[in-house]
Parts: structure tokens; sequence; C-alpha cells
């Protein structure tokens, strides 16, 4: 239920939305004026405010200013005639959630209102992540700017507590553990371990006594009996990273522990128990593993009962500067160096880079112009090659006399297969091309270099 207040000369509206409001199950309040909701938002803490723009006096934008100086948290929803909308959408720059332009149904009115609800819960969400991992993990470290990520975070705050097991999915570098660390300590399980193995860096038989535990004398150098990841995890967290990894048989063994909490050492006849929660993580496309055979179809609906899809770097460029300031002073602190700053030109050039490695990528390349500069600013001389060469690809771009139409292309795809490190795949999804496409232009590319020899 929310608290809402009601601003608007109109006695009739002002009673219209109220009733819908309760009949909502809302918490409705009204005020015919500017003056009076000021003094309305001085008593009590409203979650909404919905105000006309055109009023004496105080009008709506003046009443959104004041507003968010008296209550920054309450959302607040412009209601506009069409000659207005410039007006609106001006309050929207400072800080309105919304507007709705008069006359409008009841039925516009109620999803307008659903959504900034959304949005407002949606920012207690990411406050309330924050605050929870202050105390276990640098907050800074879960960079939110972009809408996707917010999405995910607030994911992250419904599913945490579930009991079933989550997967996720995301390129190399997305940060993958992290979203993972951040599901367990926002779990009524953050007192037990959480504990991370990647699926991909052990042989077959050292992975299934990593993760179950061995008995002595089961294979030669079991000196002693072991317990395994999934007892240690008891009351805690088991992250499977790299789970497209995994082989068969152990794929066989997971889906049963799935199914009953039970499993057996390696060598052992006795069945175990262990109250662990799994979240399992994968840089591949399961959907493609399953079809070429090499991942079981019900071990992936057994683990995700809920998926969460970290974007990648390119496609939430909106972090990048935050994330770029927040390495700058991690990496500045540990190796004892003033904390410096970004030429605008090493931003820009961030912002228009493919990013490949993601967000560990980003952070390799800034601890690598830490220890290299010895200015007081990070320009792009102080960048690993491949970006000076992309910079210098880009003038080049840019600047290198007028050249034809098909000559534009051709050095813009090359440009963006440099940013990519050569992966077709990802450098086709930049382009919004199929990658067919991709190779099949690259070859006309090469035919005609051949043919001008």
């Amino acid at each position: 239920m929310a608290n809402i207040l009601i601003v608007d000369d109109e006695k009739n509206l002002r009673r219209s939305l109220s009733i819908a409001l309760e009949e909502w199950g809302h918490q409705a309040e009204d005020a015919a004026s500017g003056e009076e909701a000021i003094n309305r938002i001085e008593e009590d803490v409203f979650d909404i405010l919905i105000t006309d723009l055109v009023m004496d006096k105080i009008d709506g934008i003046e009443l959104l200013r004041r507003t968010k100086a008296l209550s920054p948290s309450t959302e607040v929803i412009l209601m506009s005639a069409y000659g207005t909308i410039s007006k609106a959408v001006e309050a929207l720059k400072l800080g309105a959630g919304d507007f709705i332009v008069k006359p409008f149904s009841m039925e516009h009115f109620e999803s307008i209102l659903k959504k900034t609800l959304d949005q407002k819960e949606l920012k207690k969400t990411v406050k309330h992540l924050q605050a929870v991992l202050a105390d276990h993990y640098p907050l800074e470290d879960i960079v939110s700017e972009s809408p996707q990520m917010r999405q995910i975070m607030q994911q992250v705050s419904r599913v945490a507590d579930w009991p079933l097991p989550v997967l996720v999915q995301g390129e190399s570098g997305v940060g993958k553990e992290l979203i993972a660390l951040a599901l367990h300590r926002l779990s009524s399980r953050n007192k037990g371990s959480f504990l991370p193995v990647n699926c991909g860096a052990f042989p077959e038989t050292l992975l299934d006594s990593e993760l179950f535990g061995h008995c002595r004398g089961a294979f030669t150098g079991a000196a002693m009996n072991k317990r395994g990841l999934i007892e240690e995890a008891n009351d805690g967290t088991l992250l499977l990273d790299e789970i497209g990894e995994a082989p068969q048989a152990l794929q066989v063994r997971l889906l049963r522990f799935l199914d009953n909490g039970r499993f057996r050492r390696v060598g052992e006849t006795v069945e175990r128990e262990s109250d662990v929660r799994i979240i399992a993580a994968t840089n591949r496309d399961l959907a493609v593993e399953i079809e070429e055979g090499r991942f079981r179809e019900d071990l992936f609906y057994r683990l995700s009962v809920a998926v969460i899809q970290i974007p990648p770097l390119r496609e939430r460029k909106e972090d990048i500067s935050a994330l770029s300031q927040r390495f700058l002073k991690i990496y500045a602190e540990k190796t004892g160096r003033p904390v410096k700053r970004f030429h605008p030109s090493v931003l820009g050039l961030f912002q228009t880079y493919g990013w490949p490695g993601n967000v560990r990528e980003l952070e390799n390349t800034i601890e690598h112009a830490i220890i290299v500069d010895r200015e007081d600013e990070i320009s792009i001389e102080d960048l690993p090659p491949k970006f000076k060469r992309s910079e210098l690809k880009r003038r080049e771009f840019m600047f290198d006399g007028n050249p034809p139409l098909d000559e534009v292309e051709r050095r813009y795809i090359t440009s963006i297969l440099e940013k990519t490190e050569g992966n077709k795949k990802r450098a086709a999804e930049i382009l919004k091309i199929s990658r067919t496409t991709l190779i099949s232009r690259l070859k006309s590319y090469e035919q005609v270099e051949g043919s001008n020899q």
C-alpha cells in the first residue's frame, strides 16, 4: 500500500482519483493547491505525489522542486494538458517520475501509477542490496548505472532467499561470481560458507572428488578420507562456475543430488546428506550444448529454476565510466600512488571499444595504466598497445581523405573486428548483421586486396 497525495484545483478529479486509489488498496489524500500540498508534505511522508502542472501561485514545476527538497524519496507524477507537454518534459529532467496527459482513462492512470511504484521499489531494492553488501563486499564493486544492471540487482534481491538453484549466465569477465556472492550474502544462509569451484579447472576424477569428497584408497593418491565442497558448504552456498564444462558422468551425480540432497563420496557406499544452495554459472549457451549432446537437458531444467543473464559490458556502456573510476581508485590505493584522473579522450575511447574481455579486461587495462603512468592524468599513451592501435585506426577512419562508401564500410568492419580481438560472433552482434554475412564481407575484402597486388 502506497501513501499518495493528489494535488489539483478540480475537486471532482481529486475525488475520482482518490476513490480509484483506495479501491486499488492505496491510502489517498488530496490538496487543492501547491501551498496546501507543501503543508501536507512537511507534516507527512508520501510515496507518490500526483499533481497538475498548471496551478496558481505554485505550479507543478515549482511544487516538484520543493517536494524533492523536502522529501527526495517521493516520486512525482505530473498531470498535463496537451498544450503543456513541453513543460512536462522539462519536469522529467528535474526529477519527475512520469507524466500523464489529460484527459485520461483510469486504465491508463493505473498503468502509469504501477510503473512509478515499480521504479520506486527498484530504487529501494538497489539501496537495500548495497547496504547489505557493504559489510561483506565493497558496494562499489557492483556498479548499477545502467538500467540492465539495476534490473539484475532487483532480480538478485527477489530470488536471493530462494532454497532453489539459480543459473547465472554471461560472457567471461562480466562478474558472474560477484552476482553469485550477492545472492549468498542476501540469503538466510549468509552465515554459512560461500564456496566457488571452477568445473573446467579439474580433470573428471579430481572434480568428482572435489565436489563429493572421497574415502581413503578410492584412487591412487587418496591417502585419507576427504570431505567434498558439497559437505563443506552445508547450510551455505556452492557456486558451480563454468558448469557447461562439467563432464557427463558428473552431471548425472549432480542431478541426483539436486533431486534429493543425497550423495556418496567417491569410493563409498554410504549415503550422506547436505543442505546446500547451488548456484551455477556459465559463459556457454547451454541450449547449444544440449543440442550437441554435451549437457543434460534434465540437469539444465533443475539448475535454471531462476536465470540471471548478465549483459556484456559493450551493451551497458553507462557502467563503463563508473567502473573505470572505481578501478582507478582501487589500484591507486593498492600501488600507493595518488588517485589520478582520466583524460577525456581515454573515457571516450573506452565508450567505443568493444571490451571482448568485459569488466575483467577493463580492470586489467586500468591496472596497467596506473603502473606505467608517470603523470597526474591517464592518457591513451598509458593504455596497452591495442588501444593505441584502435585510436590510430579511428583517426585514420575519420580523417584520411574522402574514401568511397564501400571503403568506409570496410574500415568500420575492420575496426570492430579489432576491438573484439577477431571474435567474429561478437563483431557481428555489434554490427547487427549475421556471422555469415560478416564472413562473406571479409572474404570479399580479401579478394579485392588480392586483385590489387
